[in-house]
């Protein structure tokens, strides 16, 4: 075909490429005012039936497929005897020239790979196999999107393959086009003609790793037939002889994808993905941990040539390093593509926090935390979290794992690789562990699910365990000389025994209402730092409680949405705490000096942690590292079976702070970018993402009016969290609601009028509150602690929490009126309520729910005529972090995802 040639509404710009497939075509869509590709069948194959029919696999398999690093298929047609697919035009370079041009470093094959595997990952979930991957088949656009191309070869998997060659020679000889795939990167059972599955894309991605890495192909010889003997019948040559650097963890795993056998070989993707990843967290950690030995920005710009990486600056070694220049390494990702791997973001955001160039708080920090060290010391991703203690001589860790609803107390060698478990995997759950001052035992209290929690004692290495005291809950802590040891009792009781467990006494009672989290003794002696959870305000606060007379004191810091970790630094000079304050509303380690209180950001990245340990010197810090990776899904209601990942793991907090549906089908939803939430709105197949706030502080909870003009949220963009109102299109921004105190959880009644939401007072009382969605007054609807409230169907009542009843540890949801006044019903949901997120069925008669329960988590229905709770989803892995329901009712959008935590350290860090 010809420039200006038409076909249908396309008109042909330029010739592209071709292959047996096809011819491609630069061509524009008249209709819709956009270029697209173009691939046509030509007519001199157009009679071969097998050609056809690969052409419709082609069609109906990539047609099928939604993911942002597969081809979007917009159309499938013939004209006038022409078949042709229209789909996505991309702008890049095919990886196969990127290769041999010699312009990819590590880290950019790292995410490549990562998105490729993902690519992969989708395709096979919806029972497609490539067939044909290799590095002509991948396109990178200059912002570092990755694009997988031509399904021309996949096939589905539950049918039969048509091509079962008996002898290689023989296919050779007389049938070269019917192995299908290409010669160099094809499985071992694909090149005997074999019946084939996803491993044998797992086989050919690995062959294109190698390429990558290496410059090189693994499988070569002087001819199609040799290549063929060479993939059944040779290992390829170590990729280290090629490429020395290549981390020793991604050489392991291209052996793996790799095997002749395909019992032996990696089973399919999601497992190289997932370690893919481990390999990208592992050698951001090193980099933090300020061990490596190659230079990062040497890193950054090594080229791989025909002989492996080509290094400017080399010292040996399988790690990556410490960047010389951070602002060269921050513009660097800058060019980079928003989907690019969270884990180098969240290089860029540790170093800086760890190397003490900057703290949220304005303070100048001390120099000695430019020594400052951070090390991973579990990689099991299940470490619970805040269960986490450092012995005083700071070589022993102790922590919790929990695995299949069951929890175990292990203790590691902070310096090696030695784990020891010290408690056995059972049905408990450990509140508190600390070890003794003399580090020779290890002290923890657990209870069995739903019973009394005890203390107890254990050596440090394992032994027979020891029950000091019963009826005794964590958080554990031990006086100064080691003689009295300090623990809770009935949740808001803290008391005191001696180290073996005897004379007990009563050192403070909490008013009701409030709940101790977390404790430590003063260097001292004479008062304990503790953080307590107030249930009028649903805040935790940092207090002094003296060990005399039992009374309590602010001390003086800023507010906590939480704190998972107390310690006091062994000169008195201040706390070390685990927090997550009230402005980025992530859990990080701050150093809160005394008597003062001012807060100094020691972390400062997107992880969360969790919990908090210092060794007797007080330079060694250990806590559980929390690190996010969520996504939307969307599922219909009656069949949630079929849900449909609409993102791929872009960001570390996709959909976390909210989502809701718009009346059209796209979705609005919340992100988070280092210390800024936005939101954000996407169509529900996953396409056209766009940002709606910009550079305005956090940003969360939207809700989308019926009409679907508008969008309420909550911001901070004026500084304590209120209302707002803006356009569907994020334009028109304006204040709805405000107050000296902060408000959540906005929700809409069905008719657009009235924005209901929880409204916090000066005295941390928490009620709820309305107002028209065009402004004006602020009409207040409960008086007593309530907050966030969600309107049913039919606008004639709100749910939400409601009265003391609702604490840290269960909760309790009244219906009320829409105009207030007491409560009509009140429910009880299980203690195991996940985010506190609930909406209404679409038919009013239950409220949706989800429920946490073994680190899974799944949608329920509570009727609201105190029926039982009915099961609405049933997936077997993953957390469901946010969710809402359509409009009409019968489709789910959820944010759905990972949390991995592991315990951490961080030395010299004062």
């Amino acid at each position: 075909m010809l420039p200006d040639d038409k076909i249908g509404r396309y008109r042909i710009v330029s010739k592209i490429g071709e292959g047996g497939m096809g011819e491609v075509y630069l061509a524009e869509d008249a209709k819709l005012g956009r270029q697209i590709a173009l691939k046509i069948l030509p007519a001199k194959v157009a009679s071969d039936a097998d050609r056809m029919l690969r052409f419709e696999h082609e069609a109906k398999s990539a047609s099928a497929l939604n993911h942002p690093n597969i081809i979007t298929i917009y159309e499938i047609n013939d004209e006038e005897g022409e078949l042709f697919i229209a789909m996505e035009y991309v702008d890049g370079q095919t990886l196969a020239k990127k290769i041999k041009s010699r312009e990819l470093d590590l880290r950019q094959t790292l995410d490549a790979a990562i998105q490729i595997a993902a690519a992969l990952t989708a395709a096979h979930e919806a029972n497609v196999i490539h067939r044909d991957i290799k590095p002509d088949n991948i396109i990178l656009r200059p912002d570092g999107l990755v694009k997988v191309l031509d399904f021309g070869l996949a096939k589905l998997t539950e049918k039969t393959s048509v091509y079962d060659l008996e002898a290689l020679s023989t296919l050779v000889k007389t049938s070269p086009g019917l192995i299908m795939g290409t010669v160099g990167y094809m499985s071992p059972e694909q090149a005997r003609g074999k019946s084939v599955d996803g491993r044998s894309d797992i086989f050919s991605f690995g062959s294109m790793l190698y390429e990558m890495l290496s410059g090189k192909r693994p499988f070569t010889g002087e001819n199609e037939v040799d290549v063929i003997a060479s993939i059944i019948h040779r290992e390829p040559e170590p990729i280290a002889d090629f490429a020395p650097n290549t981390p020793y963890e991604l050489e392991t795993l291209i052996r793996k994808t790799l095997r002749k056998n395909r019992e032996e070989r990696y089973q399919s993707m999601p497992e190289i993905l997932a370690d893919l990843k481990d390999i990208r967290e592992r050698l951001t950690s090193e980099i933090n941990a300020g061990r490596s030995q190659t230079n990062t920005r040497d890193l950054n710009h090594a080229k791989i040539t025909g002989e492996g990486f080509e290094r400017p600056l080399t010292t040996g070694g399988h790690s990556l390093g410490v960047a010389n220049s951070l602002p060269e390494m921050i513009r660097d990702e800058v060019r980079l593509h928003p989907l690019i791997t969270a884990g180098i973001v969240l290089l860029t955001l540790l170093a800086i926090g760890f190397a003490g160039t900057k703290f949220y708080m304005s303070r100048p920090q001390p120099e000695s935390f430019q020594t400052m060290r951070f090390a991973k010391l579990t990689s099991i991703g299940n470490v619970s979290g805040g269960q986490v203690a450092v012995s005083p001589d700071g070589k022993y860790i102790a922590y919790v794992v929990q695995e299949t609803g069951e929890e175990s107390l292990w203790v590691k060698q902070a310096a090696t690789s030695s784990n020891v478990q010290i408690m056995p995997p059972a049905d408990v759950t450990y509140h508190g562990v600390t070890f003794s001052p003399d580090g020779l035992y290890v002290y923890f209290s657990f209870a069995e699910k739903m019973g009394v929690p005890a203390v107890y004692q254990v050596p440090v290495l394992g032994g027979v365990s020891r029950k000091l005291i019963t009826d005794a809950d964590g958080p554990l802590a031990f006086s100064p000389d080691g003689k009295h040891i300090s623990f809770v009792r009935k949740e808001n009781s803290l008391m005191s025994a001696d180290s073996e467990g005897g004379s007990i006494q009563t050192m403070a009672t909490l008013s009701e209402g409030k709940i101790l989290n977390r404790t430590s003794w003063s260097p001292d002696g004479n008062s304990i730092a503790a953080a307590i959870f107030v249930a009028g305000d649903s805040h935790d606060h940092l207090m002094q409680i003296d060990v005399k007379d039992g009374s309590e004191k602010a001390f003086p810091s800023p507010q906590w949405l939480r704190l998972r970790g107390v310690a006091w630094l062994p000169d008195g000079s201040g706390l070390v705490v685990s927090g997550r304050d009230l402005d980025t509303q992530l859990s990080q380690i701050w150093l809160i000096s005394y008597p003062d209180g001012q807060p100094r950001r020691v972390t400062n990245d997107l992880s969360n942690y969790q919990g908090l340990s210092l060794s007797a010197d007080g330079l060694s810090a250990v806590s559980t590292q929390q690190i996010v990776l969520s996504n939307l899904w969307v599922a219909s209601l009656k069949d949630v079976k079929t849900s449909i990942r609409i993102t791929s793991e872009v960001g570390i907090d996709e959909g976390l702070s909210g989502v809701a549906w718009v009346p059209d089908g796209r979705i609005v939803y919340t992100t988070r970018i280092r210390d800024t939430q936005d939101l954000w709105i996407i169509n529900r197949d996953g396409s056209e993402k766009r940002q709606l706030t910009f550079n305005a502080q956090v940003n969360h909870s939207p809700i989308v009016s019926p009409d679907g003009r508008y969008i309420v949220f909550v911001s901070t963009r004026l500084g304590s969290p209120s209302i707002w109102r803006m356009d569907i299109n994020g334009e028109n921004p304006a204040q709805l609601a405000n107050g000296s105190g902060s408000m959540f959880a906005p929700s809409l009644s069905p008719d657009g009028n009235w924005v209901v939401y929880q409204n916090e007072d000066d005295d941390h009382k928490t009620t709820v509150w309305r107002v028209n969605i065009q402004g004006g007054t602020q009409i207040q609807l409960t008086n007593v602690e309530s907050k966030r409230p969600v309107v049913s169907p039919d606008g004639q009542f709100i749910a939400c929490e409601f009265g003391e009843a609702s604490t840290a540890s269960s909760v309790k949801l009244a219906i009320i009126s829409i105009n207030g006044g007491p409560p009509e019903k009140v429910l009880s949901l299980p203690s195991v309520l996940k985010s506190r997120i609930f909406r209404w069925a679409s038919d009013g008669k239950s409220i949706i729910y989800a429920d946490s329960r073994d680190r899974v988590d799944n949608l329920w229905s509570q009727p609201l005529d105190g029926g039982i709770p009915k099961q609405v989803t049933d997936f077997k892995a993953d957390r469901i972090f946010r969710f809402d329901v359509s409009p009409n009712g019968e489709e789910l959008v959820l944010a759905r995802g990972t949390d991995s935590s592991d315990a951490v350290m961080i030395n010299s860090f004062r």
